[in-house]
């Protein structure tokens, strides 16, 4: 098995990478869907996600369907029939959405004194908390 576009994948968002089954001479394989299956596993190891498997408009070819819910290098792993295909894992790398990333912070005005604490999660949420009892 072969990637055949490799492209950064966004957390979040749907995104699809193109594989490809070829024998030694390089002529296509050609499977059904339904044989294939795969599942993505983010960079801790944790709660692997499945993935849904396309035709291509090309012959051997084949879309694979998945949405991350972290940023890092994921590993993607296919199989046929439920045995591995060699060449996988294949690495995913997924990144922050443009959206998610280096947007300007939204001023708060009203404040009674300064914010009691700011905080921020794995997924690129930040979470401000104001002191005096609010």
């Amino acid at each position: 098995v072969r990637n055949i576009d490799r492209h950064l994948a966004l957390m979040r968002k749907e995104s699809t990478s193109t594989i490809a089954f070829e024998f030694p001479d390089g002529s296509p394989v050609l499977l059904p869907p339904s044989h294939i299956s795969c599942y993505l596993t983010p960079p801790d190891n944790n709660q692997p996600m499945e993935c849904t498997v396309k035709d291509s408009t090309q012959s051997g070819q084949y879309k694979v369907v998945f949405t991350p819910i972290t940023r890092g290098l994921h590993q993607l792993h296919i199989s046929v029939h439920d045995i591995n295909i060699p060449g996988s894992p294949l690495s995913i790398p997924v990144s922050l959405a443009p959206e998610m990333r280096g947007n300007p912070v939204k001023s708060i005005t009203g404040l009674n004194g300064n914010p009691y604490g700011i905080d921020a999660t794995d997924d690129g949420l930040i979470i401000v908390s104001e002191w005096n009892g609010h």
